[in-house]
């Protein structure tokens, strides 16, 4: 019975870190420029530009960083 519990929680994490990648985190400061693109082998990337660095983030990140706020504060709400 309990393999079967610690077997379902560690289900339970691999499918919730499955679902929301994690990528670096950027540098501070002001959002200058974004940018989405599509990969057909993979899919939606997003990126965000800070002090002329480009970096990804999460589509989440994306939409909540609109030029000119400030990162990484404009990620949490």
């Amino acid at each position: 019975m309990k393999t079967r519990i610690l077997a379902a929680v560690v289900l339970a994490l691999l499918a919730a870190t499955a679902c929301s990648p994690h990528y670096p985190a950027g540098p501070h400061g002001k959002v200058t420029d974004r940018d989405r693109y599509f990969r057909r082998a993979d899919g939606w990337h997003y990126e965000l530009t800070v002090h002329g660095r480009e970096f990804r983030v999460t589509r989440a990140d994306y939409r909540r960083c609109v030029r000119g706020s400030t990162y990484p504060a404009c990620t949490h709400r």
